[in-house]
C-alpha cells in the first residue's frame, strides 16, 4: 500500500494508495549519530568519481541491512547470503550529478541497477500532481478554491463539513478533512482491486469529513488521488497523459510513467528490462495497481536521474517553463502539526523545527535553515527526493525495499543528515 513520511528524524507512518503518512503512528528516532557524523565530513575530502553518492548510498544501506538481518521472516527466505534488495542513490549540486547503485534488477536478471533502472515512486507521484494543479492555475484552468465537485461528474456527491466545501487546494495539502482511505477501501489492503468509477465515487459519497475543509492537516491518499482525478477530467485525458503533457515531457523524463489498464499493470517492453523487483519480507513482490481515479496518489514509476532532473528544475538549477509553477509548488500554505519536530545535528544537538506543506512538498525549517522534501512507498518499493535550497543540494533515494519491512524513518533522515551537514563545494565538476 502507498505510504509517505512527512517527519525529518521523527516519523509519521502513512498509508497511502502507495506510500504515504499512516494513520498516525509516531516513531521517535534520533539520528545515530556515530552513524552519520560520515556525512558531514564528506566536504573536508578529496572526492573521487561518485564517492558522495556511494557514501550516502552506504549509510543507507547499512541501514536497510540492519533491519532486513534482523528480521527472521526475512533471514528465513534468503539464500545463497544475497540481500534481497537493491538500492539506488543519487546527489545534485550546482557543480553536477552523481549517482550510485547496490543490487541487481531481479532474480531472474541479474544486471546491476544504476540511474537508469526503474522503481515504482508511490507518493512521489503527488509531486506531478501537485505541481500540474500549480500550473493550471497560472493557465486560468482551474483555481485554488475551486471547489472539487466542480470538476466532478454532476451525479457525484462531495461531502461537506457544515456547509464547507473541499476545495482543491485542501486536497493538494490534505486539508480536506477526507480519511486517509474511505471506509471499506483497505479490506483487506488497499491495492490490485479493480473498483469500478462508479464504486470510487460511492465511496467518495459515502466518506465524512474529520474537520473542516482546509483548517486541519490529516493525511489522505483519497483526497490527493481525487486531485488527480479532477484535474484529469478537466483537460479531458488520463492522469498518465495529463503528467505527461504538463511535466515530463517538459523535462525529458523519458522513463517516468504509469502504466496500467482498467484491471491491471502492463509494463511496456521496451522498459521491461530495467524494471526492478520490488521486494516484500524478502520475496519479490508484484506491482500494485491503482483504479483511475485515484492513480495520482502514486501509480507512477521513475528512475534516479529522471527525478534528478525533476529535482534540479526545483531548486532552479535550470529553467523551464515550469518555473513559476514549482516555485508555487513550494510555498508554505499550511503548517503540519505532526512534525513540529527538532533538526538534530550529528553530536545529538537539537534545534526547534517547524513544519509545513507546499503543494504536496514537505517544507521542514529551523527558521534558519530549510529543507523541501518528499517520501513515498508502495507495494514492495521506498523513494524519497529532498533538497537544501540554502546550499543548492539535492538527494533521490530508491529502493526494493517494503516500508514494513525498512520503516521510512531509515530514508528519510539519511537524506536529512547529508542535505544538512554536507557542503555542496564536495561534489565534483559537471559529468553526463
Amino acid at each position: 500500500m502507498i505510504r509517505c513520511t512527512r517527519i525529518v528524524f521523527m516519523v509519521i507512518i502513512t498509508l497511502l494508495p502507495m506510500a504515504s503518512i499512516s494513520t498516525i503512528v509516531l516513531q521517535i528516532q534520533q539520528v545515530n549519530a556515530s552513524l552519520d557524523a560520515d556525512v558531514a565530513d564528506v566536504a573536508s575530502q578529496s572526492t573521487t568519481k561518485n564517492e558522495i553518492s556511494t557514501m550516502v548510498l552506504d549509510k543507507y544501506k547499512q541501514r536497510v541491512f540492519n533491519h532486513l538481518l534482523n528480521n527472521k521472516t526475512i533471514t528465513d527466505n534468503i539464500s545463497n547470503s544475497t540481500i534481497p534488495v537493491s538500492i539506488v542513490v543519487g546527489v545534485i549540486s550546482p557543480n553536477g550529478t552523481q549517482v550510485s547503485g547496490y543490487g541487481n534488477i531481479s532474480k531472474a536478471n541479474p544486471t546491476a541497477v544504476d540511474g537508469n533502472t526503474i522503481f515504482d515512486i508511490g507518493s512521489l507521484t503527488k509531486l506531478f500532481v501537485g505541481t500540474s494543479l500549480m500550473d493550471m492555475v497560472n493557465q486560468g484552468l482551474v483555481k485554488l478554491d475551486d471547489p472539487l465537485e466542480k470538476y466532478l461528474p454532476a451525479n457525484v456527491t462531495v461531502p461537506t463539513y457544515q456547509g464547507h466545501k473541499i476545495t482543491l487546494e485542501d486536497l493538494a495539502t490534505h486539508t480536506s478533512g477526507l480519511p486517509y482511505w474511505p471506509p471499506g477501501w483497505c479490506n483487506p489492503t488497499c491495492f490490485n482491486i479493480y473498483y469500478t468509477t462508479q464504486e470510487i465515487y460511492q465511496f467518495l459519497s459515502n466518506s465524512s469529513l474529520g474537520s473542516r475543509p482546509g483548517i486541519e492537516d490529516t493525511y489522505s491518499n483519497f483526497g490527493a488521488g481525487l486531485l488527480g482525478q479532477a484535474l484529469s477530467l478537466k483537460v479531458g485525458v488520463p492522469i498518465e497523459q495529463l503528467l505527461n503533457d504538463r511535466i515530463w515531457n517538459v523535462l525529458g523524463m523519458n522513463s517516468t510513467g504509469i502504466q496500467m489498464n482498467a484491471t491491471g499493470v502492463s509494463i511496456p517492453d521496451d522498459i521491461k528490462s530495467r524494471f526492478a523487483k520490488g521486494h516484500i519480507a524478502g520475496n519479490e513482490s508484484d506491482l500494485a495497481f491503482l483504479p483511475q481515479e485515484v492513480r495520482g496518489a502514486g501509480a507512477a514509476y521513475s528512475t534516479v536521474n529522471d527525478l534528478l532532473i525533476f529535482l534540479s528544475a526545483n531548486m532552479g538549477l535550470i529553467d523551464t517553463k515550469l518555473n513559476d509553477a514549482m516555485q508555487e509548488s513550494l510555498t508554505i500554505r499550511h503548517p503540519v502539526t505532526e512534525f513540529q519536530l527538532p533538526f538534530f545535528d550529528p553530536s545529538g544537538h537539537e534545534s526547534p523545527a517547524h513544519g509545513y506543506v507546499g503543494s504536496d512538498w514537505n517544507i521542514q525549517t529551523d527558521l534558519g535553515r530549510t529543507i523541501i522534501w518528499r517520501n513515498g512507498g508502495i507495494d514492495g518499493y521506498s523513494s524519497l527526493i529532498a533538497f537544501n535550497p540554502d546550499k543548492q543540494l539535492g538527494v533521490a533515494i530508491l529502493c526494493s525495499c517494503n516500508f514494513s519491512d525498512v520503516p521510512p524513518i531509515e530514508i528519510i533522515s539519511t537524506a536529512m543528515t547529508y542535505l544538512l551537514y554536507s557542503n555542496s563545494s564536495s561534489l565534483p565538476s559537471w559529468r553526463r
